[in-house]
């Protein structure tokens, strides 16, 4: 809620007092917005970390399956999968990504706004 004062509930050094044709603008957070909006940013960085892990398993999966191919036509077959997953978990990555921020900039009934 935003308000006008015309003195400031905490002084901080010893200005004058304000005369009556002076004001100050105090800014301040609706009531739990400020949780919301970190609830936000956990959400979104959760969602970052789980898809970086998943990545990071994925590639070490993938350079096992490499170690271990015996022909080049397997070590081909092997890298297609790997690019067709990727480009695929990007994809759900973004579209997760997306969804959380949706729900950020616009909320739904019921949804507390951010």
């Amino acid at each position: 809620m935003n308000s006008i004062v015309m003195k400031d509930r905490l002084q901080t050094d010893a200005s004058p007092e304000p005369t009556p044709n002076d004001f100050r603008i105090r800014w301040s957070l609706e009531p739990f917005a400020a949780t919301d909006m970190v609830d936000a940013w956990l959400d979104l960085g959760s969602e970052m970390q789980s898809f970086y892990a998943d990545r990071i398993r994925a590639d070490v999966e993938t350079q096992h399956e490499i170690l271990h191919s015996r022909s080049p036509a397997e070590l081909a077959r092997i890298q297609a999968a790997f690019f067709r997953r990727a480009v695929s978990d990007y994809r759900a990555h973004m579209g997760r990504v997306t969804e959380i921020l949706d729900h950020c900039w616009f909320p739904r009934a019921g949804q507390p706004k951010t």
